[in-house]
């Protein structure tokens, strides 16, 4: 991989007018998977192909962990969008487009065909508080999707969300699972042991 970036380095230095773009001031340049690399610039990230001809404009909804690239895998690559100050997770196709809104409140990249995510669900109880506001409550649930947004397995919940810890970036639900093959995923039960159940 290391080999692969300097090339594509030595390339954005050597352009043909004619037949190239060229890039400059690039700030990183991540792992070539799916037809496409990551590039950064100011803080946002955008996508070449092995021409060097960038694909996706630069965006800065495009999620990146710490000290990592963003990548498409099975055809997609996560987003987020802020709003009510909750990060909400989406992902876009090869062509930018988004083909999954951004409505989980945690998201992973996809493996095999599925994602695993958290989806928070808000439920009005038809009461009211001493202010006369609704009182509704929020809960959540881990699932595994597809690439076409469609849920494949239930993973666990609902659990109890405290919306307004969410808002402050607080008690963030994090995920219990992980796959250990194509199919099969290992699920970490609220007594530490597991569970290990199959994706069909």
């Amino acid at each position: 991989m290391k080999a692969l970036k300097l090339i594509l380095v030595f390339l954005f230095c050597i352009v043909d007018p004619a037949s190239a773009q060229q890039l400059e001031n690039i700030d990183k340049i991540g792992d070539f998977n799916d037809g496409l690399i990551a590039v950064s610039k100011d803080n946002s990230w955008g996508f070449i192909d092995l021409h060097g001809t960038l694909v996706i404009d630069f965006r800065k909804d495009v999620v990146a962990a710490p000290e990592q690239y963003p990548l498409f895998s099975n055809g997609l690559c996560l987003i987020k969008e802020m709003r009510e100050n909750v990060h909400y997770y989406g992902y876009i196709n090869t062509k930018g487009e988004t083909v999954i809104p951004t409505v989980y409140i945690v998201a992973t990249a996809f493996e095999n065909g599925y994602a695993r995510v958290i989806k928070h669900y808000k439920t009005d109880t038809n009461g009211t508080n001493v202010l006369g506001k609704d009182i509704v409550s929020y809960s959540y649930n881990e699932l595994i999707i597809t690439t076409e947004n469609k849920m494949a397995l239930h993973i666990r919940g609902p659990y109890n969300l405290l919306f307004y810890k969410l808002k402050l970036q607080q008690d963030i639900p994090t995920i219990h699972s992980k796959f250990i093959s194509p199919h099969l995923i290992a699920v970490t039960e609220d007594n530490n042991r597991f569970s290990i159940l199959k994706v069909e």
